[in-house]
């Protein structure tokens, strides 16, 4: 569907009365205000035509003119059309819930909601845990992965999120994600892109710890597979930088970690910075369990599921 930021800017004739519009990007045009729809704003055309655009998309000055309309019109009707059912092979592990599986030797999570439209597209978000001694699946899911399951997030950008189960026990050496786990969880995400309603441009790596280098080297090796990163408290070296393609990334560190340095993720930010869209947030406290505290960051969540959006 071509949007505000694209198809809406090739009507060259516009009424008189017409709302100058903003697009978040600068962009302008001149359209009627006819609805909002959850969090799509339905907006009329000189020529008739009624398209909608995400109030996202719009700038702030917009964003509230639209809000100050009145309540948001509900996301369905009674006459809507029921969303169709997901079919295929992983279809039942859409419960709306963490369901559990094992692909090949890899045991992992699936969440999902059950009422996903077989017809829509919807990021996937491949969610890699830090080392750990737990081996039992279903232990990887931590409370920062949940962040992306609250009903209000969930509600805002639903999504499918994939969490594989790499065991990887304390005082063990390297990282579970540059080996056979990591391999079978890129398998496993090409495998639901083949059967699952997702979006293939929005597809996202986020990981806490080892979890942080695991993102750091997916991204660098299958860099047409992620259209964006977050590395918490944990990441490749600079040595990696000149190998990154233009992945979005975006680093958290805690100043006082005493688990893993600080440094890794400034130099991995300073060799990046120049050629790469990355972005480097640290905080000067929290130490290396600061996972909770960043997936809680409602500017991170605005910020992974803008990418890969086509403009």
């Amino acid at each position: 569907m071509k949007t505000l930021l694209s198809a809406l800017l090739l009507v060259v004739t516009f009424s008189a009365e017409a709302r100058e519009w903003t697009s978040s990007d600068g962009k302008k045009l001149q359209a009627d205000f006819v609805s909002l729809n959850g969090d799509q704003v339905m907006l009329k055309l000189a020529n008739g035509q009624s398209v909608p655009v995400p109030l996202s998309r719009l700038s702030a000055a917009d964003q509230a003119f639209v809000k100050q309309q009145g309540p948001a019109a509900p996301a369905t009707t009674p006459n809507a059309a029921a969303p169709k059912k997901v079919e295929g092979e992983f279809a039942a592990l859409l419960t709306g819930d963490w369901a559990l599986s094992k692909y090949k030797d890899l045991p992992f999570a699936l969440y999902g909601a059950k009422e996903l439209d077989a017809t829509k597209k919807y990021p996937l978000i491949l969610a890699l845990h830090g080392r750990s001694q737990n081996d039992e699946n279903g232990k990887q899911v931590g409370g920062w992965m949940k962040s992306f399951t609250t009903e209000a997030r969930y509600a805002k950008n639903p999504c499918i999120i994939l969490a594989p189960l790499g065991y990887q026990p304390f005082g063990g050496t390297g990282s579970a994600w540059n080996s056979k786990p990591g391999e079978e969880a890129i398998d496993l995400v090409k495998e639901l892109l083949k059967s699952l309603p997702i979006d293939k441009e929005r597809v996202y790596c986020v990981g806490y710890s080892m979890g942080g280098f695991g993102t750091c080297h997916l991204i660098n090796t299958e860099t047409r597979l992620f259209a964006a990163g977050v590395a918490v408290a944990g990441c490749t070296g600079p040595e990696t930088a000149g190998t990154f393609k233009k992945v979005p990334l975006w680093l958290f560190h805690a100043v006082d970690d005493q688990t893993v340095e600080v440094k890794y993720s400034r130099d991995l930010w300073e060799a990046l910075k120049r050629d790469k869209e990355c972005k480097y947030t640290e905080y000067p406290t929290g130490g290396h369990g600061i996972a909770g505290k960043v997936f809680e960051e409602a500017t991170l969540h605005e910020w992974l599921f803008a990418k890969g959006v086509k403009p």
